[in-house]
Order: structure tokens, then C-alpha cells, then sequence
């Protein structure tokens, strides 16, 4: 009986020791996950069921520890910064700066927030608080609206316009346990005056692959500082 048992012992014991294993290198797979994300702003086709036509860009970041453990969708998923832009109506028109959003991934915390003046409207809105900072500068504490999805804020133009002329961005919000979700993200860099505009074609059958920041700019109706 002895004899039979052994092999069971033994594989048994090789079982949990692959099962630590794997455990412990969850977190690295998600990391080098996040680190072989591509660089840059993304162009993507636009799914809004909106009369306009919208042009839509992502740009991928990267968590920072504790990683969160909950992620709808893909769990080795990066966090992503969201554009929609509206497409000029004319020929040399310029586009228009719609939403901004900082996609999470995981269930936020919310809380409700009662407005300075109240109109006849909703008494009370929906926000996250967060903080965020822009390259060595000082954390700046917010309350951002949730997206309907609940796993994401959205920012609004004045927030977008710093984040074209910034390096990085960190983002520090709780989720929905109270759990603080560190990211941050590399921004392209913004050209200087100086550099010749780039014009940014509409086209819907060939997306490029990567926008510079000046190319979001344009594509968006946002002028230089």
C-alpha cells in the first residue's frame, strides 16, 4: 500500500508547487503584457451610434503596483486614454473635440455629488474621485464623471489640452472596494512652434497606425498653447 501511495504523494506535491508558480508569475505576464502595448496615440473605427461621423483615438498606459486583480474583459488588459473627435462637416474645416476618458477597466467607486446651483434638473451627480499630475508636477485632486459603463471617467477639453503638452500622466483613482488603481501613461511629445504643420487625412478604409500629438490636435480642434 505504501509503494502505491508514494507516486501519488510525489505527484501531488509537483501539482501545488506548478500551481504557486503559475500564481506568483501572474502579475509579471500582466506587466509584460502592458509593457509590449504599442506606443503612441491609436486611430480606431469609431462604433458611436451618433449622427456624426466621429473619429475615435486610443493611447495604452500601464498600471503601477498593486495591480488590480478584478479586470472586465481581458485580464492582462492595459488602462487607455479615449478620444472621440467630430469629423469637419467641409472640406479644411477643423474637427471637433466631443469626450475624453481614462479607460480602467475595473468597477469604479462612485459617489454622488450635489451641484453649487440646482436648475429644475438632477439634484445630485454621479463623480469619482480622483487625483491626477502631469510630468514632476504637483497631484491635482478632481471629481470626474463615470461613463456608462462604470469602468471609466471621462476628462473634459481644458484636461485634454494638458494632456497633449505633458510627458506623462498618473492617475490615481479607487475602485469599487476602495481599492487605490495607480497608471500612468507616456505621452507623445508635443512639437514646437516652429515645426511645419501635419495634415491628418479622413479616411476610413486605411487607418495609420500611430497620430503624433499635433496630429490629435488638429484632429480635434485643439490650438497650441
Amino acid at each position: 500500500m505504501r509503494f502505491y501511495l508514494l507516486p501519488i504523494v510525489i505527484f501531488g506535491l509537483a501539482g501545488f508547487g506548478f500551481l504557486a508558480r503559475t500564481q506568483q508569475a501572474a502579475p509579471v505576464q500582466q506587466v509584460a503584457q502592458q509593457a509590449a502595448a504599442p506606443l503612441g496615440w491609436q486611430e480606431v473605427k469609431s462604433t458611436d451610434w451618433v449622427r456624426e461621423p466621429r473619429r475615435q483615438f486610443t493611447l495604452p498606459g500601464r498600471f503601477l503596483a498593486p495591480l488590480p486583480t478584478k479586470l472586465e474583459g481581458n485580464p492582462g488588459s492595459a488602462p487607455a486614454l479615449l478620444l472621440k473627435c467630430a469629423v469637419p462637416r467641409r472640406s479644411g474645416g477643423e474637427g471637433k473635440f466631443r469626450v475624453g476618458a481614462v479607460v480602467v477597466g475595473t468597477l469604479l467607486k462612485i459617489h454622488m455629488v450635489e451641484p453649487q446651483e440646482i436648475k429644475g434638473g438632477p439634484s445630485y451627480y454621479p463623480e469619482v474621485a480622483l487625483s491626477y499630475r502631469f510630468d514632476d508636477g504637483k497631484p491635482l485632486e478632481d471629481d470626474w464623471p463615470p461613463r456608462y459603463d462604470k469602468i471609466s471617467v471621462e476628462f473634459d477639453k481644458p484636461t485634454f489640452k494638458k494632456i497633449l503638452h505633458a510627458h506623462t500622466m498618473l492617475v490615481t483613482l479607487p475602485d469599487k472596494n476602495g481599492h487605490e488603481v495607480r497608471m500612468q501613461f507616456d505621452l507623445p511629445e508635443f512639437p514646437s512652434a516652429s515645426a511645419p504643420p501635419t495634415a491628418v487625412p479622413v479616411t476610413s478604409e486605411s487607418l495609420p497606425a500611430a497620430r503624433t500629438a499635433a496630429q490629435i490636435a488638429e484632429a480635434c480642434g485643439v490650438e497650441e498653447r
